[in-house]
């Protein structure tokens, strides 16, 4: 839909269906200002670009499997859908309120954020909260445990939200996301594990 949204307003210069995505299908911090705060859920369930929908799912394919098994589906759902508000939530209030008062950058004000990456990384440091000897290949080569492959992808948002680089990648989400999971894992799950020990 947002081709089809972008065509429009390109071809026929109709930005009705375009307003309408960015309205109720991205995050940012005019529309959790404006009261639609169904914009801190609906977009981890749209993606612009393919590439990013296929990589998304790949990782969601690969982590969310075993997350699935032990939460159980409705406990997973769950999660997914924490972790895509507590994701946007920081990706809104990062870029429309922190940033501008710290640095006075104005410019992520109205750039929207879509895409299931807030959840994905959710689950995939959950895994690694949950599994963290278990083997990662960084690049496909790269051994590693899954303990320090999280810890270095969230080292690696850190220093690029902190770096005020631009990038199309939403940096405050994927932390937002990874907040959900280490407090989840820390509240809701770690007093289990310790009791089943």
């Amino acid at each position: 839909m947002w081709h089809t949204a972008m065509s429009r307003k390109d071809s026929l210069g109709d930005s009705k269906m375009l307003q309408m995505m960015m309205g109720n299908f991205a995050t940012m911090w005019a529309n959790v200002r404006e009261g639609r705060i169904w914009t801190l859920i609906t977009p981890a369930f749209s993606h612009v670009e393919p590439m990013h929908l296929m990589f998304n799912m790949f990782m969601l394919y690969s982590f969310g499997g075993d997350i699935a098994k032990l939460l159980g589906t409705k406990r997973f759902v769950l999660f997914y859908l924490g972790a895509a508000l507590c994701g946007n939530l920081v990706s809104a209030v990062g870029r429309g309120v922190v940033l501008p008062l710290l640095r006075g950058d104005h410019s992520g004000i109205a750039t929207p954020s879509l895409g299931a990456s807030t959840s994905v990384v959710g689950i995939t440091t959950l895994y690694a909260c949950l599994f963290p000897t278990s083997t990662l290949h960084l690049f496909a080569i790269i051994p590693m445990p899954a303990w320090v492959a999280a810890v270095g992808l969230i080292g690696w948002d850190m220093w690029r939200v902190m770096s005020s680089e631009k990038s199309k990648t939403d940096r405050a989400g994927h932390l937002g996301g990874a907040a959900a999971a280490l407090g989840y894992y820390w509240f809701r799950l770690r007093p289990h594990i310790r009791r089943l020990r």
